[in-house]
């Protein structure tokens, strides 16, 4: 990608492309609106100029830095010009211990739906959350004919070690979803004391209906941890989980976002001025 007078473009020369080389195939070039884009994924053989990545900060736009298909997230630039109102959300939302059992319920009814979820405490839906996953462990291991299983992140057998990349590549989508808007992945809702607690939050949503049940289907391949990486990121791709999870994050922090952005609560003289109770500051 580089900055040329009309703005940010990608060039791709064909001629360099090993799966479809074609010696008459001339560069494309690909005009980028970054002005109009919230992110930009770049993968794997991209290289962007100082120029054109300056341009994306300035036009307000996150650059994501990943593997294929923004998985996992390696590294990421977000503009300083970018509005804070998704992070002050979530400051509020962790502050306050009823606003962390509401965006719990709704985490949990998305994972497990809403039969299974009741109005009680964080502490018991983690109860009725650990219930869930055991059943399902033992439901899917005594489908793919495996005996005494045990979940263990240390131990090498095939399905502990597939749960350990699948974990990892769903780590690797959160994290693309939090730099997207700017919050803080080590502040969860349900997890928390890990600099990934938000990640577990959002990787969970996917684990008992997707991830779970792909890890043990290719329990008896050859080469199992190769299957279940390139299947799960189809399933990544064809099920949009991308998107589904950014929306769910947006969906939990919305109630809480600031109706304004902008410095009024503080004066020339660096003295807080009016009201800042939470509610009443954004009137």
């Amino acid at each position: 990608m580089r900055q040329d007078r009309t703005g940010v473009v990608a060039i791709r020369d064909a001629t360099d492309d090993d799966d479809n080389p074609d010696p008459e195939a001339t560069v494309t070039r690909i005009q980028l609106p970054v002005a109009g884009l919230g992110v930009l994924c770049l993968g794997p053989g991209t290289s962007i100029s100082n120029a054109a990545i300056t341009s994306c900060a300035r036009s307000g736009c996150t650059v994501v830095f990943s593997g294929g298909g923004g998985v996992n997230a390696y590294a990421h630039a977000t503009p300083l010009s970018s509005s804070a109102k998704w992070a002050i959300a979530q400051a509020r939302l962790i502050s306050s211990l009823d606003a962390q059992k509401v965006a719990a319920i709704k985490l949990y009814t998305k994972q497990f739906g809403a039969g299974q979820v009741r109005d009680a405490s964080i502490k018991v839906m983690r109860g009725i959350e650990g219930r869930i996953m055991r059943t399902t462990y033992r439901d899917l291991a005594k489908k793919a004919k495996i005996k005494n299983f045990k979940r263990d992140t240390n131990a090498s057998d095939p399905i502990n070690a597939g749960l350990n990349v699948a974990n990892s590549i769903m780590y690797g989508v959160a994290a693309t979803v939090c730099a997207a808007i700017g919050v803080n992945p080590a502040l969860g809702i349900i997890h928390r004391g890990d600099i990934r607690a938000l990640l577990f939050d959002l990787a969970d949503l996917y684990k008992a209906r997707i991830v779970l049940p792909l890890v043990f289907n290719h329990a008896h391949d050859e080469d199992p941890i190769s299957e279940i990486r390139r299947d799960l990121r189809r399933q990544i791709h064809s099920k949009h989980i991308l998107e589904d999870m950014l929306g769910t994050l947006m969906e939990i922090l919305q109630p809480h976002l600031p109706n304004r952005d902008d410095d009024r609560l503080i004066n020339d003289h660096g003295e807080v001025s009016g009201h800042v109770q939470y509610g009443k500051d954004d009137e």
